[in-house]
């Protein structure tokens, strides 16, 4: 983004004088101009239609660590079908995570990759294909344990995400919208604003202008930052700049980076709840790396194994049903 602030200077005279009042007027203007521009851009997630997190309330900031299962717990169950959802949440899970793709026919699915081959007994991309065609495949076809596929032939289908949220309607959702072109996110809005599903579903985007095109659409959707934002986010929290405003309720960062080293720090965690945001890290199955970001007070971890989760917890519900 540029610097609109406007920069002044002073020619040197071989006299000096004291300034006149118009002089002085000048200099406050330019004092006042300079402290606006800095506002803007420390400000710079403010300019949108969607109101600031303050504003809203933040349903993803419950005081504990939610228990995220990855795809529905994609270590225990076949990843992003009713039956993994049912599962996990049965287990004790808190939150369902959904990765969307558009089907060719414009109806959103619970879906990760762009091709089918890698979880279905179907194969070539999911834009391609209409949802009828779809929904016939085996979603737990490749599923493999122990040298055996165990939920081949079980009746597990690629469900919508319409179906997902209408079968755990009060439950908090994130959606992971894998299909990054912009035409994906219309329906998208459609499903969740229809089924008033605004307040408890978080949209995770990749895209600045997937980000545009839901604020315009449905500006009462939450949904990631663009990159500008994350920038200035990042800027503001290095300098502990703390008059940002931002739009955005999660934050979803990995838990170490490309080095190994820790992303997620107490000062990173308390800077983001100054600001209302709640931090979901992915993925993480160690325990030991669960119970430090518990002890730290993250709002909530993605995990493969939501089993061995809710056991560090003490907080499981039911036995799971994997084979």
């Amino acid at each position: 983004m540029h610097d609109h602030g406007i920069r002044h200077r002073l020619h040197p005279h071989r006299r000096p004088r004291p300034p006149t009042f118009a002089v002085l007027l000048l200099l406050g203007a330019s004092v006042l101009a300079s402290a606006t521009a800095s506002d803007a851009a420390s400000s710079a997630v403010s300019t949108t239609r969607a109101q600031p997190v303050a504003q809203l309330g933040n349903p993803f900031r419950t005081g504990r660590t939610l228990v995220i299962p990855h795809g529905g717990g994609d270590a225990l169950f076949p990843e992003n079908t009713l039956y993994a959802y049912e599962n996990s949440i049965a287990m004790g899970g808190d939150v369902i995570d959904i990765d969307v793709q558009l089907s060719g026919d414009g109806v959103p699915i619970a879906f990760h990759d762009d091709t089918l081959q890698r979880t279905t007994n179907g194969t070539g991309l999911v834009t391609t294909k209409p949802y009828t065609e779809l929904a016939k495949l085996d979603a737990g076809w490749q599923f493999l344990r122990g040298g055996r596929h165990p939920y081949r032939g079980k009746g597990l289908r690629i469900p919508t995400v319409e179906a997902i949220l209408r079968r755990f309607p009060t439950t908090l959702v994130t959606l992971d919208l894998k299909d990054l072109r912009t035409v994906a996110v219309d329906p998208i809005c459609e499903v969740i604003t229809r089924l008033r599903r605004s307040a408890d579903v978080y949209v995770g985007v990749d895209t600045t202008p997937q980000v545009e095109r839901f604020r315009t659409e449905c500006p009462t959707i939450r949904t990631s930052a663009t990159d500008e934002e994350r920038r200035a986010m990042r800027a503001a929290r290095a300098a502990g700049d703390t008059r940002i405003v931002t739009h955005q309720i999660v934050s979803q960062p990995s838990y170490r980076g490309d080095d190994g080293t820790p992303r997620i720090t107490p000062s990173f965690l308390a800077f983001s709840h100054s600001k209302g945001i709640a931090v979901f890290t992915w993925v993480v199955d160690d325990p030991k790396d669960m119970k430090a970001l518990i002890d730290m007070g993250v709002d909530g971890i993605y995990t493969r194994r939501p089993d061995i989760m809710l056991q560090l917890l003490g907080r499981n519900k039911a036995e799971s049903r994997a084979t």
